[in-house]
């Protein structure tokens, strides 16, 4: 008869491979400025991304820009009318609690011929501004993001010399302005970027995300790591040697320090957890080389979570970034504590199999590090 490690690793090893695992997830990035008592938020939009036949479609290919800018009259007005109802369903504003109407437009697609905005990799962007009008305080005004694709909407608020950076989660939630009572005389009323707090809530919330549940790879590395010595002390030291590793090239990533090409990275990856999984089943205990060995793969996927974030932060001061990043990889850390909660209580019951699970378990972490491997590997080709 089959032990429980055995069954809940098959299991385990089947549901992985029907997974795609990636750092990277959709993102949508908007400015937030106020002219003319209205409210604005401006920024680029992946027209793919907009368009009901290849938003959040396994395997889809993007639009590419002259193929767009070429495209008869017809074509152009279906993307202006799909992209306005894809917005319409992903973002609503509110303030003081009451749903704000709002505008939208697209520039680039009111001049004669249409010119798309340039990018690197020749990809369809257009540019789009939505504004609604302002309204007076006391409140708040708040962002709500509705989307279903686990993307995230990514709010850059500068007043005066106050800068607010929000990432918001599908599903959730920020808070763009609070603003005060207006003061006799003043077209607007005053007001504040999003506290330090509410700004390091809402990027705890995305590097945590980034592991659970979109980082499979990072979370079955961590539970390889589990695998070989399952005793709290030397893991959170691991964990915590993992996070300031990946802390570091993330860091270097962002600034453009360092830079490595996203498929090399990721078969690297890939195989760094095949490395835990294979070197689990060699060794019978804890060594201290262990922890070399998880500063270096630590150092790799940082540079994994770079294509993440360089796009959201790569034009941002050092000053600016701190929040950010800091609670991005805070966010990272308490994702990484959470996979080995569950997986000392997935243990709990099987603690007179511990020896078969721990084998049965590295097994099943190296082949699932040889698999995405080859299967990077191919798509490299």
């Amino acid at each position: 008869m089959k032990s429980p490690g055995s069954l809940v690793t098959l299991f385990l090893f089947f549901l992985t491979m029907l997974t795609v695992p990636a750092h990277q997830v959709d993102s949508v990035e908007l400015e937030f400025l106020r002219t003319d008592g209205k409210w604005k938020l401006e920024g680029l939009l992946d027209i793919a991304y907009m368009l009901p036949e290849t938003r959040g479609v396994e395997g889809a290919p993007p639009l590419y820009r002259d193929a767009v800018m070429n495209a008869p009259k017809t074509e152009h007005d279906r993307i202006l009318r799909e992209a306005e109802n894809t917005m319409r369903k992903l973002l609503s504003l509110k303030c003081n609690g009451e749903e704000l109407k709002w505008e939208i437009r697209f520039p680039d697609f009111e001049s004669e011929p249409l010119v798309l905005p340039p990018e690197t990799g020749d990809w369809a962007l257009m540019n789009a501004e939505i504004t609604t009008d302002e309204k007076p305080g006391p409140g708040k005004l708040e962002a709500f993001w509705h989307d279903d694709q686990e993307s995230e909407l990514i709010i850059i608020i500068e007043e005066g010399e106050n800068l607010g950076l929000l990432s918001i989660s599908s599903g959730m939630s920020g808070e763009i302005l609070v603003l005060e009572a207006p003061i006799a005389g003043e077209v607007a009323p005053a007001s504040k970027t999003p506290s330090s707090a509410a700004q390091s809530e809402s990027w705890i919330i995305s590097g945590y995300r980034h592991v659970i549940p979109l980082g499979l790879d990072h979370l079955l590395f961590i539970f390889g790591l589990f695998l070989l010595a399952p005793r709290w002390k030397p893991l959170m030291s691991q964990s915590l040697l993992f996070t300031l590793a990946h802390s570091i090239t993330l860091a270097l990533a962002i600034f453009g320090i360092i830079s490595l090409p996203s498929i090399l990275i990721e078969i690297l990856i890939a195989a760094s957890i095949a490395w835990i999984g294979i070197e689990n089943l060699l060794l019978k205990d804890l060594k201290p080389s262990r922890l070399y060995l998880v500063f270096g793969f630590g150092l790799l996927h940082g540079m994994g979570f770079a294509s993440v974030l360089r796009e959201k932060l790569g034009d941002l001061s050092g000053k600016q970034i701190a929040i950010p990043l800091i609670s991005f990889n805070v966010g990272v850390e308490l994702a990484q504590i959470t996979v080995l909660a569950c997986a000392f209580l997935l243990l709990l019951p099987l603690r007179k199999w511990t020896k078969q699970f721990q084998t049965a378990g590295s097994v099943f972490v190296a082949l699932a590090g040889l698999f995405w491997m080859g299967e990077r590997i191919l798509a490299a080709l």
